[in-house]
């Protein structure tokens, strides 16, 4: 009886260790991650970013109101169409932190996001493109906010 166990043990052990072995010869070299760059100050210094556009008109104007606000004109730059950035630099970021989403709504394929300012009273409405923004696939499209009006 004590040789059945031991057998049985020792099949399941090789059978396990085989599977491992089957496991990182399927996978080959793609789960090996490469030894991490050294980091320099330089590098510390810059924040990732991502690539990645939503593909929901709403969030899309959001971030591109977020990025206004943070002063981050490399992602306005990706959201915006180049009037709509230039219609941002010339309007200025002050108070660009206190916008409040109050709704939006949608017209010949744009949806537009409404916006107040909390210190200011002023209200922003942004166009988004919605076949292009919806149709850029997993990551998104670029550039799909494509208006952009300034109210009192």
């Amino acid at each position: 009886m004590k040789t059945t166990i031991r057998n049985r043990a020792a099949a399941l052990g090789i059978a396990a260790v085989a599977g491992l072995a089957g496991i990182g010869l399927a996978s080959g070299p793609a789960l090996a991650a490469p030894a991490p760059a050294a980091v320099t100050n330089s590098d510390a210094d810059v924040a990732p970013q991502s690539v990645h556009y939503p593909t929901d008109t709403g969030i899309y104007a959001d971030e591109l109101v977020r990025a206004w606000g943070a002063g981050n004109a490399e992602r306005v730059e990706g959201f915006a169409t180049p009037e709509v950035v230039e219609a941002l630099n010339e309007h200025g970021n002050d108070h660009a932190t206190h916008w409040v989403k109050t709704g939006g709504d949608g017209a010949a394929g744009t949806i537009y996001s409404d916006y107040e300012n909390t210190v200011t009273g002023e209200t922003m409405s942004v166009g988004v493109s919605n076949e292009e923004v919806s149709n850029g696939g997993e990551w998104g499209a670029p550039h799909g906010v494509h208006t952009v009006q300034f109210g009192n």
